[in-house]
């Protein structure tokens, strides 16, 4: 079966590359002196294994922010990836091809952008051994480590990986201009905040990094969507199950959540 590589690759300096598949979803290597990881594994349409190798021959570790397919459905490419106990059920079915499936329907833009086939959903190498992360947990890459911090929220075991050498945050889907706690799985607006106040404390001046668009994630962003939290849990929402958005000044950044989930 033919494996499509129609993968943007950015190098970001400071030995970390953006790779952003069909021009929606990144992952990210990081490298260090004796080992490398890659952060997310993409939809799995492209053969982001492929990539990788071409970019470097270290050891490789593979962690995983979330479970959602468009993050977590390229660990078919890999033996062994690392993903949190509480995304553990929601990662294996990802995994399976109609979930994938489902994921190039929802974004049949970009499928038709980029001339994805839906057999692109089934390709496969690996049934991949999936390791359990913990919160602190510590992946040394030789010069420099990621730190796996718990951040609940876009889902139950979202989390935030610190890269020791620069500072930066990769924090998958759980910080984004647009947070997204709506999703099936996807976490109260109060456990969303402490996550994101952790994040912020945890940034510093350093940079953040997420799961769609350009990666680049201004602090700005961040600290205005944890203003639009704390004003929800302020105002209250009652209970309907239906979802609501609260904006910004502009149309970013916004919160969307569900009004039965804010507290």
């Amino acid at each position: 079966m033919r494996r499509r590589t129609d993968i943007e690759i950015e190098d970001l300096g400071d030995g970390i590359t953006r790779l952003n598949e069909f021009d929606f979803v990144n992952a990210f290597l990081v490298e260090g002196e004796t080992g490398a990881a890659l952060i997310d594994a993409g939809a799995g349409a492209a053969d982001l294994a492929a990539v990788v190798k071409s970019l470097t021959d270290k050891p490789l570790t593979v962690l995983i922010t979330h479970a959602h397919a468009d993050h977590v459905g390229g660990a078919v490419w890999f033996p062994e990836v690392w993903l949190h106990p509480a995304d553990l059920k929601r990662g294996k079915s990802y995994l399976k091809p109609p979930a994938r499936l489902y994921f190039l329907w929802c974004h049949k833009y970009k499928k038709k952008t980029h001339r994805v086939s839906y057999r692109a959903a089934f390709q496969k190498d690996y049934t991949p051994r999936i390791l359990e992360l913990a919160d602190g947990q510590v992946f040394d890459l030789g010069g420099r480590t990621l730190e796996t911090v718990l951040t609940p929220g876009h889902s139950p075991g979202s989390v935030v990986f610190r890269d020791s050498m620069t500072g930066a945050l990769f924090t998958g889907d759980n910080v984004n201009p647009m947070v997204t706690l709506h999703f099936p799985g996807g976490t109260t607006v109060k456990t969303w905040l402490e996550g994101a106040r952790r994040t912020l404390a945890l940034a510093g001046d350093a940079k953040i990094y997420g799961g769609h668009g350009d990666g680049r994630i201004p602090q700005t962003a961040l600290t205005k969507a944890i203003a639009l939290a704390e004003d929800v849990l302020k105002d209250g929402n009652g209970r309907s199950h239906k979802t609501r958005v609260r904006r910004g000044e502009t149309k970013y950044p916004a919160l969307y959540y569900r009004a039965d989930r804010v507290e």
